[in-house]
């Protein structure tokens, strides 16, 4: 089945890359305690299919540090990946896409391949070949589908030690204490400025959201309107929106520009931000 518009379909939001974010880092504090601290470096998440869940996952990972490989039978899909920036290289063969990802998980360096290809067969040959990967998803099929053939395969990477992930939790950035955050700018100028005060607003031993802040920038630079994401705390959300007035009566940041979020509760909050 096509859907009717990839480039839309699969142009995953900031908001959904960045509880993919937080989910995947949750996973790497628990099962991979030998990790950094700040994120997957070192570490290959292999997902099956590259549609928007799978792009969502993607990002997240190779923002976190980590190598990513999506497999896919659709080059429609693979390209939809390429064009939105979840995937770096487009290959025809395993061999292509091994011989990319060994060289950057040896570097520890971020990278996102896509394979074109049945899952089954290409899960099949990396068993047989030795390849482990650290985590899988499977974002082809929920649960209540009929089990599918690359299925067996998957458990056998959990079986050695791989963690799945869970690719269609609706992954709310539900973590205590904190609100999901949304402000906008009207220029990347500004957006990074509003950055760089937001990162003065985090403990300096918060590597995992300074991380996400210095990152973001380079993977959602095209996407309007211009907006970053980010977890809060309340006193954290009051201290922001004084910092960005200033740097508005100052001229720093042009007008106009906001900031909204929605509190753990459920309740939204918004804040213009005009030039006096």
């Amino acid at each position: 089945m096509t859907d009717p518009d990839l480039s839309s379909a699969t142009q995953p939001s900031q908001s959904a890359v960045y509880r993919r974010y937080v989910q995947l880092q949750a996973i790497r504090a628990e099962r991979f305690p030998d990790a950094a601290a700040d994120g997957l470096a070192g570490l290959l998440l292999t997902c099956v299919e590259f549609g928007l869940e799978g792009a969502q996952i993607a990002l997240a990972t190779t923002i976190a540090g980590g190598t990513f490989l999506g497999i896919d039978p659709s080059t429609l899909h693979l390209k939809a990946a390429v064009r939105n920036g979840s995937c770096d290289f487009m290959v025809n063969t395993l061999d292509e896409s091994l011989r990319v990802l060994k060289n950057e998980i040896r570097k520890k360096k971020a990278l996102s391949v896509g394979l074109l290809g049945e899952a089954a067969a290409i899960l099949a040959a990396m068993i047989e070949r030795g390849v482990q990967p650290d985590l899988v998803a499977d974002s082809g099929a929920t649960e209540t589908e009929p089990a599918l053939p690359y299925r067996a395969s998957l458990l056998e990477f959990v079986e050695r030690g791989a963690v799945q992930v869970d690719a269609h939790a609706t992954n709310r950035s539900n973590v205590s204490g904190f609100a999901e955050v949304v402000w906008t700018a009207s220029s990347l100028a500004d957006l990074r400025r509003m950055d760089e005060l937001a990162l003065r607003q985090l403990p300096a031993g918060d590597s995992i959201r300074r991380r996400w802040l210095q990152q973001a920038s380079a993977y959602f630079h095209r996407q309007r309107p211009l907006q970053r994401v980010l977890g809060m705390h309340a006193e954290e959300v009051t201290r922001l929106a004084e910092a960005f007035k200033n740097a508005i009566s100052a001229g720093e940041i042009q007008s106009p520009a906001t900031l909204h979020w929605q509190t753990a509760e459920g309740s939204k909050e918004s804040i213009g931000l005009q030039q006096l």
